[in-house]
């Protein structure tokens, strides 16, 4: 008699490329610095320190209408889109294809934009009193609300919308709104006063805003803009985000440090390091990208456990002689990658780009999977 056997297989790792980060391991201090010459424009070197690929993805040759576009635009604006086959950078003015770093788009007239973090199609943006929406693929662009408050930016151009695009916050100069995207309704609005920035928090429970001076701290309001507490008594470079323990915070430098949003609970992470930083690695909660401000200072990831625990990608490179040269790193919504801006001692600032040999944009296949198992076998 023949028995036909059904075999059902699984394997316990991902038979897929996987994302690599760098190793774990204790933050002791900065690193010495030796010398690497400027990369060629996408010719990719490795960082003699940390080992990571470094990648430069713009150049003149590019010809954008202003050096500054061949930058990316800042620490908390999200460069990669959701599944991190584009980029964006500064200002939107050149979109790349985020394997090659070819450009795949010049687009004009966006205003601030923000890419979702549903649909890698699609980027919202302001245009005068009008928050719209984009496909960057079929070029579809639809008006989502007009304020007639006046002309909008999203927290003065340092906000960002909720975790599955529900909501944002945005401000006409003083006047602070409240946005619902998914049912098109203005939740609140309220005159704040002076700010630096606002945002909405991940989650969408919270707005979070550092008022017009730095020593009035770092505030928390509910949705209906009532405020619920301060939560740093100084203002420094920051970030909304997850802890690694699955409450939100605003972790901020200088020392670097983070606050509960829910209880203003402040948990020293062990660095002091001025610079910028970042949390928009939205699909790894639980760190948060650190640049070190200083000339030719690091790029690296730290668990926000409070451990010191740190992933260093690579060394800025930058002279950080002024504001454009300052290197403002920001992870891919994975964390496995690193963009930061530098002027690699002097001259022209560009986007370079760090992530592990081996990393999935690397197109690397996939290994055969070893540990396959038989799960059940039927007649």
């Amino acid at each position: 008699m023949l028995i036909i056997a059904c075999l059902t297989l699984y394997s316990e790792h991902n038979a897929s490329a996987q994302a690599v980060y760098p190793p774990n391991s204790i933050y002791d201090g900065a690193k010495s610095v030796p010398s690497l010459s400027r990369p060629g424009y996408l010719q990719p070197v490795i960082d003699p320190v940390f080992g990571a690929k470094i990648n430069r993805i713009s150049d003149d040759s590019m010809g954008l209408a202003s050096a500054g576009y061949m930058q990316h635009h800042y620490s908390k604006d999200q460069p990669w889109n959701h599944d991190m086959t584009l980029i964006k950078l500064a200002n939107t003015r050149v979109i790349l294809d985020a394997k090659t770093y070819q450009i795949f788009k010049k687009p004009s007239g966006k205003g601030e934009t923000r890419w979702s973090t549903v649909d890698p199609n699609i980027m919202f943006y302001t245009r005068g009193n009008q928050f719209r929406k984009w496909n960057v693929r079929s070029d579809a662009d639809t008006l989502l609300h007009t304020f007639p408050e006046g002309n909008i930016s999203i927290g003065s151009n340092e906000g960002n919308i909720s975790m599955g695009d529900k909501s944002v916050v945005l401000n006409v100069d003083t006047l602070v709104i409240v946005y619902d995207i998914a049912n098109d309704v203005v939740i609140a609005k309220k005159d704040l006063g002076p700010i630096d920035w606002a945002t909405m928090s991940q989650s969408g429970n919270y707005v979070v805003s550092r008022p017009g001076s730095s020593s009035l701290g770092v505030v928390v309001y509910d949705l209906n803009l009532n405020l619920l507490r301060k939560i740093f008594d100084k203002g420094a470079h920051g970030d909304v985000g997850y802890d690694a323990a699955g409450n939100e915070v605003f972790v901020q430098m200088c020392p670097v440090q983070m606050s509960r949003l829910d209880t203003g609970q402040v948990t020293s992470l062990g660095i002091n390091m001025c610079g910028h930083l970042s949390t928009r690695n939205y699909q790894r909660l639980g760190w948060a990208s650190v640049t070190d401000g200083s000339s030719n200072g690091e790029v690296l990831a730290i668990k926000l456990d409070g451990s010191k625990t740190v992933e260093r990608f690579a060394h800025g490179r930058t002279s950080a002689a002024n504001y454009d040269a300052q290197a403002k790193g920001v992870f891919s919504p994975d964390g496995s990658k690193v963009m930061w801006n530098s002027d690699w001692g002097s001259g022209t600032v560009y986007a370079y780009v760090a992530e592990m040999p081996g990393n999935s944009g690397n197109n690397v296949p996939p290994a055969a999977p070893t540990d396959l198992k038989v799960t059940g076998i039927s007649p």
